[in-house]
């Protein structure tokens, strides 16, 4: 079972090995996961994330995963992630600003997860957030 589920997160010639990615990529995967930013007011939601507290609490959680040793383990797996998100998102939106911040939040999310803090804002806001429907604003 879990070599059919490397083999299914194989992409762009990149392995996932991890868990916590191959659960992601999993997820991100499942057929209308990004449907709900069809109806999103693009416009109304990026004004909100670029005010606070989103704003200050997605670049304090970007501090604390830049630089860690493990944010960088399955690098390129993570960069495979970012690229489905933002191709998805983009898919269901048709607004490539929309899709930058998911691939952005997703390319957070992983990266926390991968050093350790899968218990931070990035997994219960965040990811939360996309796995109940909502684009996190």
């Amino acid at each position: 079972m879990h070599q059919r589920a490397v083999e299914a997160a194989h992409g762009g010639g990149v392995a996932m090995t991890n868990a916590h990615l191959l659960e992601m990529d999993a997820i991100l995967s499942a057929p209308g996961f990004f449907d709900f930013l069809g109806d999103l007011d693009c416009d109304r939601a990026l004004d909100s994330r670029d005010a606070e507290p989103f704003d200050a609490q997605w670049m304090a959680s970007f501090d604390e995963v830049d630089g860690d040793p493990g944010a960088a383990v399955d690098r390129p797996a993570v960069s495979t992630l970012r690229e489905k998100a933002f191709k998805l998102a983009f898919g269901a939106s048709g607004n490539a600003d929309v899709a930058a911040c998911v691939s952005d939040d997703i390319d957070l999310i992983a990266r926390s997860r991968l050093s350790g803090r899968s218990d931070g804002w990035p997994t219960h806001f965040l990811w939360n957030a996309y796995r109940s429907g909502r684009f996190p604003c």
